[in-house]
């Protein structure tokens, strides 16, 4: 059994979504790279990609605003099948 601190994961949401926000032309490139290496595919992206990044950015700020609040903590069991 894992406890996660829920202020802990709001703020991995937090940094998650200001990275989203302030470098979504690296997050994109880091894409298309592993799309290129891993899936041995093409990743296009233009203009509406950079916003929806930022969108999901938006997001995640405000998912993790909304946990970190929860000041609670969560238990996770993980098991071996």
């Amino acid at each position: 059994m894992v406890r996660l601190d829920t202020t802990t994961v709001g703020g991995g949401f937090i940094a998650a979504g200001l990275a989203h926000l302030l470098a979504p032309r690296a997050l994109l490139a880091t894409a298309r790279c592993a799309y290129r290496r891993l899936l041995a595919a093409d990743f296009d992206a233009d203009e509406r990609t950079e916003r929806r990044v930022r969108a999901v950015g938006l997001l995640l700020l405000a998912a993790g605003t909304v946990v970190a609040a929860a000041d609670r903590s969560v238990s996770v069991v993980l098991r071996r099948t």
